[in-house]
């Protein structure tokens, strides 16, 4: 993959990222998301890379927050009385 293709397709899922509206048109209509009638091959794999990598980026930033509120096993990391604590008196 050339530099170029790199480039557009961080921005694409930095886009996708932050735009909630543009991620979900792109998921259901890609070439309307891109501003085209149809899409090429080289833009299919370039969506469908972007969306690879966002799904990626949900499951790791969803462990990550999981890990850190402990939502799946009651108070610790941040929420933990004892992180709690320490906050409080710090401040």
């Amino acid at each position: 993959m050339s530099s170029t293709s790199k480039a557009k397709n961080r921005e694409l899922v930095y886009k996708a990222l932050t735009d909630p509206s543009f991620r979900k048109l792109l998921q259901a209509q890609p070439a309307k998301a891109l501003g085209v009638t149809t899409l090429t091959p080289e833009k299919e794999k370039m969506v469908a890379t972007a969306l690879s990598a966002i799904k990626e980026i949900d499951a790791k930033i969803g462990s990550i927050a999981d890990e850190l509120l402990c939502a799946n096993g009651g108070p610790c990391g941040i929420a933990s009385p004892a992180a709690t604590k320490k906050t409080i008196i710090k401040r």
